[in-house]
């Protein structure tokens, strides 16, 4: 749940890192390496003044400064990678970007893996497995984090999986996240490690 009191985001015009053949690439591409950068400024109510059943009469201005709204900056890097012809470069790549002024790289998050048409496709035929893709969506505590590397569970202290793609055009991220304490996926493997910290985090106490 986000309980801000509003959002201001700005995001990079997108980049290409690089353009390459991949261990499983299809015949006649390569892959592109997209990257935008996405900075939002989140505004809070320092103090409450309402509840959920309760309005106020007065506005938050109408105390002194300590009931002032609070700012928090974050960063996201978001990557996605594309199949692009065998031939292309960089530049080209940014090129046919420019043709879509509106392009942007745009963010789910769910308790689930996120997976597209080809990737079920590819489980089906024993290509790759759902603990794999979860794998490499699991959302994680980044660099310089207290607890870098580390699971990084939802408002609802369940796994969350994040994956990042490619629009032409202007595209809202999609929160598919839910309440129920139940509803979420997760590998043995994962399951070991939520397991794990839950252990470790109960010795630290």
């Amino acid at each position: 749940m986000d309980n801000s009191l509003r959002k201001e985001v700005t995001k990079s015009l997108i980049t290409v890192d690089k353009v390459e053949a991949t261990e499983f690439q299809k015949e006649g591409t390569k892959t592109a390496q997209l990257r935008q950068i996405v900075k939002t400024k989140s505004f809070y109510q320092a103090k409450q003044i309402e509840t959920n059943l309760q309005d106020n009469m007065f506005a938050p201005a109408d105390y002194d400064e300590t009931f002032k709204e609070q700012e928090f900056n974050s960063t996201e890097n978001r990557v996605a990678f594309i199949n692009v012809p065998e031939v292309t470069s960089v530049n080209d790549v940014l090129s046919k970007i420019s043709e879509h002024p509106e392009a942007v790289l745009y963010r789910i998050l769910s308790n689930h893996p996120i997976l597209t048409t080809s990737q079920s496709y590819a489980i089906d035929q024993g290509l790759t497995t759902l603990e794999v893709i979860s794998e490499s969506q699991i959302v994680r505590y980044g660099k310089d984090h207290q607890k870098e590397g580390q699971l990084a569970r939802d408002s609802n202290d369940k796994p969350q999986y994040r994956a990042i793609f490619y629009s032409n055009v202007a595209k809202a991220d999609e929160d598919l996240r839910t309440v129920e304490a139940e509803d979420f996926y997760v590998s043995e493997s994962i399951q070991e490690e939520l397991v794990g910290e839950t252990i470790s985090q109960g010795q630290e106490i």
